[in-house]
């Protein structure tokens, strides 16, 4: 009986290692992909390279700076055209969307530790009293 209760012990242990921890589970598929070093936390350069790389898709010109036209037919981006657009000249550099970036990393990462997990993203949204929703970079 001994060996038997060894053999379930073992084969369990085995089974609840190879499970993925709830963290994992939790993670969504855009905060894995963003999270370039696996950490389970998003760093600032992470979240730079994430949006340079959206910047660049959306530069459709690349004269380095995002325009309305190249926006449209999005209207997410069109509503915070102007929040974006600190300057006011028509146009999004990308020292104003990283300058934007740095200022919500800094939002998120509610215990400045310089790391912003899923739970920060998470409770910000409740303290927001909005759903979770899918995110991206920016």
């Amino acid at each position: 009986m001994s060996r038997r209760f060894a053999c379930v012990v073992a084969l369990s242990a085995a089974v609840f290692a190879a499970a993925p921890t709830s963290a994992e589970t939790a993670r969504p598929n855009w905060f894995k992909a963003l999270d370039a070093d696996g950490s389970g936390a998003l760093t600032l350069l992470e979240m730079h390279r994430a949006r340079w790389g959206r910047f660049a898709r959306l530069d459709k010109n690349r004269d380095g700076y995002l325009d309305q036209a190249e926006l449209a037919g999005n209207q997410k981006w069109l509503a915070r055209f102007q929040w974006y657009d600190t300057d006011g000249d028509a146009r999004i550099s990308i020292a104003e969307y990283e300058a934007k970036g740095r200022a919500r990393f800094v939002i998120m990462d509610r215990n400045a530790d310089g790391r912003v997990t899923v739970d920060e993203i998470r409770a910000m949204d409740k303290a927001q009293n909005r759903p979770a929703a899918p995110r991206t970079a920016g």
